[in-house]
C-alpha cells in the first residue's frame, strides 16, 4: 500500500493529465440528444461535476464528524483537503451550468430554484470554509465539513424543480447516453480523487 501510495504521488501529474484527456474525450464521443444535439456535452459535464461535489461533501461532513471524535493529523489533512474539493467541483459545475442553462432554456434562468440553491451553496460552504481556515484551528475545519455538508442536503432538499428537469440523464431511455454520464461521472471523481490528494500532501507543507 506504501509503495502504491508513493508511486501515485510520483505520479500525480501524469495521472491528472491521462485522466484530463480521458474526460475531453468521453465528452467528444458522447452521444448528441435529440432536443438539445450535441450541446447536452454542456449537461454531461455539469452533472458529472454536481453530482461529484455533492458525494465530496458528505464525505468531507462523514470526515469531519470522524475527525472529531479523535483528531489526528492524516484526519485534519484530509478533511480539509475533500472540504477544498467539493467547493472547488461545486463552482466548477456552476460555471458549467450558465452556458448550459443559455442553451436549453435560452437564457439564463436566475429565479429558478435549483439554480437560487446552487448560488446558496456555492456562496455559504465557501464562507464557513474561509471562517475555519482563519481560525486556524482543525476542530474548526472539522465542523466546517459537518456544516457544509448540512448546508447542501438542506439546500438541495428545498431546491424544487420548475425548468430544471429530475435527472434527465439518468432517466433517459438510451443506453449510450446512461453508459458515458456513468463513465464521465467516473472519470471526474477520480480527477477530484487526485485533487483531493494533491491538496492533502500540500497541507502538509503548511500551505
Amino acid at each position: 500500500m506504501t509503495t502504491l501510495a508513493r508511486a501515485l504521488q510520483q505520479n500525480n501529474w501524469t495521472i491528472t493529465a491521462a485522466l484530463s484527456v480521458a474526460l475531453l474525450g468521453l465528452l467528444a464521443l458522447s452521444p448528441a440528444e435529440a432536443t438539445l444535439g450535441n450541446a447536452v456535452k454542456l449537461v454531461y459535464a455539469h452533472g458529472a461535476a454536481e453530482r461529484v461535489a455533492e458525494y465530496a461533501y458528505l464525505i468531507a461532513g462523514g470526515l469531519g464528524l470522524w475527525s472529531l471524535r479523535g483528531m489526528t493529523d492524516s484526519h485534519a489533512r484530509w478533511t480539509r483537503a475533500v472540504t477544498e474539493t467539493a467547493i472547488v467541483f461545486w463552482l466548477a459545475q456552476f460555471m458549467i451550468s450558465l452556458p448550459a442553462q443559455i442553451v436549453a432554456w435560452g437564457g439564463l434562468t436566475w429565479n429558478e430554484p435549483r439554480v437560487i440553491g446552487a448560488i446558496w451553496i456555492g456562496v455559504l460552504t465557501p464562507l464557513v470554509y474561509a471562517v475555519a481556515r482563519w481560525i486556524g484551528d482543525p476542530s474548526w475545519m472539522a465542523l466546517a465539513a459537518v456544516a457544509n455538508a448540512a448546508i447542501v442536503l438542506i439546500v438541495l432538499r428545498g431546491a424544487i424543480n420548475i425548468l430544471h428537469p429530475l435527472d434527465p440523464i439518468v432517466g433517459s431511455d438510451s443506453t449510450a447516453i446512461k453508459f458515458f454520464y456513468a463513465a464521465i461521472v467516473l472519470v471526474t471523481g477520480a480527477l477530484a480523487a487526485q485533487f483531493a490528494r494533491y491538496r492533502a500532501r500540500v497541507s502538509t507543507r503548511g500551505e
